[in-house]
């Protein structure tokens, strides 16, 4: 019965972050109308698939033993990571904020470590490092490129004309980089809930990838709120900012796969659409609206609200 458990809150869990990184990959294209909502969701179970496959196992491993030993996730602690980590993502998901699986599985698992006073601090230091500089040099870059780009001014009119003359082709070049995001972010997030369950031992990394991927995935189809506020409501997303956000995040996110670090992804991107937000409409103005104010204040309040539930869960129940 406990591993049945285990296994519907891992898939509820896998749902939501799938609806949040669906967000976070595709919502470029479908802002800027270069695809349609039905193909993307289909693009989307493909690639994430295949990223996880691909390129998975490397971040499965650090979330299954780097953060506390893997003796201590029991089918007790499981249940507390899983659960936790999937509230916090279900409440961002109703609140249609997009929010960070990564973030939210390690303040998950370290509360439980804090609970066996276990976490590796060293770890979640490097971790922690690696997110703050990703995250600056993601936004410093797509500020730096768009900001060259636009407004449209003399020195750069040239690259407006060729947008004109070319611009059906740039819309392919818009879904090409929205798959490539859609790969990394499945080569990166479907670990989030196959780590914990590998160093449970209720699942074989390689298996768990597959079976996940597709649980991952079809979470496009669950929450769409998520997608609406990042691609609509923040700022509307033109072809070429598009192609710049995907492309940068894309490349940062996959690197991370590669090197075995869980990525905030749907932050990273988030943040580039902001530093696209303060070109057009100015830091003031983007900083002013409620909906940044509300985006910003969950991401801070979730880890640590995370981290307390598993927490406080653990002191109860284990």
């Amino acid at each position: 019965m406990i591993e049945i458990t285990i296994f519907i809150i891992a898939i509820f869990f896998s749902l939501n972050m799938g609806a949040s990184s669906f967000a976070a990959s595709m919502a470029t294209a479908c802002g800027s109308g270069a695809i349609s909502l039905k193909w993307a969701k289909i693009a989307y179970i493909v690639l994430i698939v295949a990223g996880a496959v691909l390129f998975g196992q490397e971040v499965s491993n650090t979330l299954s033993k780097g953060i506390i030993p893997a003796s201590l996730i029991d089918a007790k602690s499981l249940i507390i990571i899983l659960s936790a980590a999937a509230l916090s993502l279900f409440s961002a998901n109703l609140m249609h904020i997009p929010q960070s699986t990564s973030l939210s599985t390690i303040a998950a698992i370290s509360g439980v470590g804090a609970f066996y006073q276990k976490v590796s601090i060293e770890k979640i230091q490097w971790l922690s490092i690696c997110w703050i500089v990703s995250t600056v040099v993601s936004f410093v870059l797509i500020y730096a490129v768009t900001r060259y780009v636009y407004p449209p001014r003399q020195r750069n009119f040239w690259v407006f004309e060729k947008l004109v003359n070319h611009r059906k082709r740039l819309a392919l070049f818009v879904v090409g980089t929205s798959l490539y995001n859609v790969f990394s972010q499945g080569s990166n997030n479907v670990a989030n809930v196959v780590g914990p369950l590998v160093a449970g031992g209720y699942i074989q990394t390689h298996a768990g990838l597959w079976i996940f991927g597709v649980i991952f995935s079809l979470g496009a189809y669950v929450f769409t709120g998520a997608m609406k506020t990042t691609s609509e409501r923040i700022v509307p997303l033109g072809l070429l900012t598009a192609t710049i956000i995907n492309f940068v995040s894309g490349s940062v996110t996959l690197l991370a796969s590669i090197y075995g670090i869980p990525q905030p992804a749907v932050i990273i991107y988030t943040m580039a659409v902001y530093a696209i937000g303060s070109i057009k409409h100015g830091p003031e103005i983007t900083m002013a609206n409620p909906l940044t104010q509300k985006t910003l204040f969950t991401w801070c309040i979730n880890p640590f609200f995370t981290f307390l539930v598993a927490y406080i869960l653990s002191k109860i129940f284990l």
